[in-house]
Protein backbone atom coordinates (compact mmCIF):
# COMPACT_ATOMS: atom_id res chain seq x y z
CA UNK A 1 0.00 0.00 0.00
CA UNK A 2 2.81 2.54 1.41
CA UNK A 3 4.63 1.62 -2.40
CA UNK A 4 1.19 2.79 -4.27
CA UNK A 5 1.38 5.87 -2.75
CA UNK A 6 4.99 6.79 -3.14
CA UNK A 7 4.18 6.13 -6.57
CA UNK A 8 1.38 8.38 -7.19
CA UNK A 9 2.95 11.36 -5.18
CA UNK A 10 6.03 10.72 -7.83
CA UNK A 11 3.42 11.14 -10.60
CA UNK A 12 1.86 13.48 -9.38
CA UNK A 13 5.08 16.02 -8.84
CA UNK A 14 6.54 14.77 -12.29
CA UNK A 15 3.23 15.84 -13.63
CA UNK A 16 2.99 18.94 -12.19
CA UNK A 17 6.41 19.62 -13.36
CA UNK A 18 5.83 18.87 -16.73
CA UNK A 19 2.88 20.92 -16.90
CA UNK A 20 4.86 24.00 -15.35
CA UNK A 21 7.76 23.20 -17.53
CA UNK A 22 5.13 23.59 -20.71
CA UNK A 23 3.49 27.03 -19.52
CA UNK A 24 7.03 28.68 -18.84
CA UNK A 25 7.79 27.34 -22.49
CA UNK A 26 4.80 29.06 -23.94
CA UNK A 27 4.52 32.44 -22.35
CA UNK A 28 3.86 34.95 -24.48
CA UNK A 29 7.04 36.80 -24.13
CA UNK A 30 8.69 37.81 -27.26
CA UNK A 31 12.60 37.04 -28.04
CA UNK A 32 14.30 39.45 -29.22
CA UNK A 33 13.81 41.97 -31.86
CA UNK A 34 15.37 41.51 -34.93
CA UNK A 35 16.71 43.79 -37.76
CA UNK A 36 14.52 46.22 -38.81
CA UNK A 37 11.81 45.78 -35.55
CA UNK A 38 11.79 47.93 -32.20
CA UNK A 39 11.43 46.91 -28.81
CA UNK A 40 9.21 49.12 -26.95
CA UNK A 41 7.79 48.67 -23.31
CA UNK A 42 3.91 49.62 -22.35
CA UNK A 43 3.08 52.61 -20.49
CA UNK A 44 0.29 53.15 -18.18
CA UNK A 45 -2.81 54.12 -20.80
CA UNK A 46 -1.14 52.58 -24.16
CA UNK A 47 -3.34 50.95 -26.00
CA UNK A 48 -2.56 48.67 -28.99
CA UNK A 49 -4.63 50.94 -31.37
CA UNK A 50 -2.27 53.86 -29.83
CA UNK A 51 0.88 52.46 -30.44
CA UNK A 52 0.36 50.90 -34.22
CA UNK A 53 -0.27 54.49 -34.94
CA UNK A 54 2.83 55.74 -33.73
CA UNK A 55 4.73 53.25 -35.24
CA UNK A 56 2.62 53.99 -39.22
CA UNK A 57 3.85 56.02 -41.49
CA UNK A 58 0.11 56.54 -42.98
CA UNK A 59 0.25 54.11 -45.64
CA UNK A 60 -1.01 50.80 -44.08
CA UNK A 61 -4.63 50.71 -42.54
CA UNK A 62 -3.93 50.68 -38.62
CA UNK A 63 -5.87 47.42 -38.28
CA UNK A 64 -3.25 46.27 -39.94
CA UNK A 65 -0.80 47.08 -38.28
CA UNK A 66 -1.96 46.16 -35.17
CA UNK A 67 -2.11 42.39 -36.61
CA UNK A 68 0.72 42.29 -37.32
CA UNK A 69 2.18 43.20 -33.67
CA UNK A 70 -0.19 40.60 -32.02
CA UNK A 71 0.80 37.88 -34.41
CA UNK A 72 4.81 38.96 -33.80
CA UNK A 73 4.08 38.76 -29.72
CA UNK A 74 1.81 36.25 -29.94
CA UNK A 75 -0.86 37.54 -28.58
CA UNK A 76 -4.56 36.10 -28.13
CA UNK A 77 -6.24 38.90 -27.39
CA UNK A 78 -5.36 43.32 -28.07
CA UNK A 79 -5.32 43.33 -24.21
CA UNK A 80 -1.89 44.67 -23.28
CA UNK A 81 -0.38 45.62 -19.28
CA UNK A 82 2.00 48.08 -18.50
CA UNK A 83 5.70 46.75 -18.20
CA UNK A 84 5.12 44.39 -20.94
CA UNK A 85 7.50 44.42 -23.62
CA UNK A 86 6.60 44.27 -27.39
CA UNK A 87 8.28 43.72 -30.57
CA UNK A 88 7.14 46.39 -33.16
CA UNK A 89 7.37 44.41 -36.51
CA UNK A 90 9.13 46.49 -39.42
CA UNK A 91 6.47 47.99 -41.00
Amino acid sequence: MLKIIVCAVVFVLLFTSFLLMGTYASSNNPVEAAKGEQSIIVHTGDTLWDIAKRYSDGSQDVRYIIFMIKDRNQLQTSQIIPGQKLIIPSI
